[in-house]
């Protein structure tokens, strides 16, 4: 499910409460974009607080925070160390495997399940150790320090992984050895406590167990009046790879977060900055909720 706020009919008023939309496999989507494109406000940590200003925010790009959003956001403050985790609430530490090569260390709270690991994207996966957030965040430092995983990876080279995944016990295999340098005498700070030996492999929650994604075309801009429309072919993580009658797109959903969202009709994709990819390039890829 993707989440939009529906566009006022009146541009005074505020913006509509955020709705979800379904963007299964083979669903048809027709949105027509309008602008000012304006914030959409801080995580609270359970919920998502209007921006008090309605600021508008830049066209392009995946942020669409404005400033003084971004630093009253409660995933951002916790991502940024400015904020502990919720009093009581567990974290677990996770290794995410990406692509060869690719794997990152991160936490996220324990109570969120999968969610966080299928919003990044990740592959495979395998959950290392639990406990309160200060010493698993302590940990995944650590980690990140002695260059045993990365605490980031970049959207462009998620995507560029897609085109040659390795088969299931291969990718199972990196995330096993990756688990095995990092735990190899590991010294887990404080209450935190190793968790079992398991790889999850996701490929098949985005349908990357089924075919490859090939050439594209990704979404790299949207103006005011743009159209986005055609058939849902994969959703991964938070990219829509849309058949259209011009080809395959790739939108990254973040782009069209703060966007009046209208239905679109029959009409074709317009528009939007469109790059050929795979190609070589920088990511605009930022840190959003984490929590």
């Amino acid at each position: 499910m993707l989440t939009a706020s529906p566009l006022p009919a009146d541009p005074a008023a505020p913006p509509g409460p955020e709705t979800r939309r379904p963007a299964d496999p083979r669903t048809s989507l027709s949105w027509h974009l309008s602008g000012p494109r304006r914030c959409t406000g801080p995580w609270a940590g359970n919920a998502r607080r209007p921006c008090p200003a309605r600021a508008e925010i830049g066209a392009s790009g995946t942020d669409a925070q404005c400033p003084a959003c971004a630093l009253a956001d409660r995933g951002r403050q916790v991502a940024r160390d400015a904020a502990l985790g919720d009093q009581g609430r567990e974290y677990r530490l996770y290794l995410a495997w990406f692509g060869p090569g690719l794997v990152k260390i991160g936490l996220t709270a324990t109570d969120r399940g999968r969610d966080r690991l299928l919003e990044q994207g990740a592959i495979t996966f395998t959950m290392l150790a639990a406990g309160p957030y200060v010493p698993v965040r302590q940990a995944e430092r650590l980690t990140a320090a002695a260059g045993l995983a990365r605490e980031r990876i970049t959207a462009a080279a998620k995507a560029a992984a897609w085109q040659a995944l390795p088969p299931p016990a291969e990718r199972a295999a990196q995330v096993a050895a990756a688990r095995e340098q990092v735990t190899a005498g590991a010294c887990w700070p404080g209450p935190v406590r190793p968790l079992p030996d398991a790889v999850t492999d996701q490929a098949g929650d985005f349908g990357l167990d089924r075919e490859a994604v090939g050439t594209y075309r990704e979404v790299t801009g949207i103006s005011h009046g743009a159209l986005l429309a055609g058939q849902v072919r994969l959703v991964i993580g938070r990219d829509l790879l849309l058949d259209t009658p011009a080809g395959p797109l790739l939108v990254d959903m973040r782009r069209v977060s703060g966007w009046g969202i209208r239905p679109g009709g029959d009409a074709a994709p317009a528009g939007l900055t469109l790059t050929p990819r795979p190609t070589s390039g920088a990511s605009d890829d930022c840190q959003q909720t984490l929590f």
